[in-house]
């Protein structure tokens, strides 16, 4: 750990999975967190704010004020406000993903609002419905801004993968036959970026840490920082390659 100032550190499948925590590495990040080396959570989940995180992650051993979590909404919702102002926005997501936008100063829309529509943001939302979907595709066909949280295909389940945000995305591609205009999730660097400004300064020794190559490593990858993957949750269950230059390690005890 000596080696890092700061470690950039995945949610799901690294700190728990759908929401039962991975004691191990919950241990070692409160470990880590004791010798200085600052710790930021930064996650494609948008379902929960980063207020609910901070909330939850405390209930589990892991204190972490608001400032040090970063979530695919806050991300999503931070890009549009700097890139367009503040925007009415038809929301395809939960809970977490209103409350971000309401923060950022934007008018979350009902479905039955869609024609005042200035854009679309898509992230997880597991109370999807048809309803929803027909209005955001008919946003999106009138030219609304169409902005994915993130494209994660799946996350992980005790039961197994299940359709993550990425899958809702392409279906509105598909039913649009539009392609997302922006997706602010991993690996896009403006993610990293949103979690260096929460700490207000880039630090020069960092890392990334998460259970899946196809995010967390190639966040690492574009940004050019160390990357370590945890075979706690995705990458695990997938059998996915692993790059030559990526540190792996089974929990995040072995850092210790």
């Amino acid at each position: 750990m000596m080696e890092y100032d700061v470690l950039i550190v995945d949610v799901d499948g690294v700190v728990w999975i759908d929401g039962e925590p991975i004691r191990d590495n919950i241990e070692a990040l409160a470990r880590i967190a004791e010798t200085g080396v600052e710790v930021v959570l930064l996650t494609n989940n948008s379902t929960r704010s980063r207020r609910a995180y901070s909330r939850k992650l405390a209930a589990i051993g892991l204190q972490l004020g608001p400032d040090r979590i970063v979530n695919s909404g806050y991300s999503a919702s931070l890009w549009l406000r700097e890139k367009h102002g503040p925007s009415k926005v038809l929301a395809v997501g939960e809970e977490g993903l209103v409350e971000e936008l309401i923060l950022q100063g934007h008018e979350p829309l009902n479905p039955g609002d869609h024609e005042y529509a200035e854009a679309v943001v898509v992230g997880l939302d597991r109370g999807l419905t048809y309803r929803k979907l027909e209005a955001a595709s008919w946003a999106i066909r009138r030219g609304a801004l169409f902005v994915a949280t993130n494209r994660d295909n799946a996350y992980p389940t005790p039961g197994g993968l299940s359709p993550g945000a990425g899958s809702i995305v392409s279906l509105l591609e598909t039913a649009t036959g539009r392609r997302a205009d922006v997706d602010t999730g991993k690996p896009n660097p403006w993610i990293l970026e949103a979690a260096l400004r929460l700490l207000g300064r880039k630090p020069e020794r960092l890392a990334v840490i998460g259970d899946r190559v196809d995010t967390d490593m190639e966040l690492a990858r574009r940004a050019g920082v160390d990357g370590i993957l945890v075979m706690t949750g995705v990458a695990a269950s997938r059998g996915d390659p692993i790059p030559e230059w990526v540190k792996t390690v089974k929990t995040l005890k072995d850092l210790l």
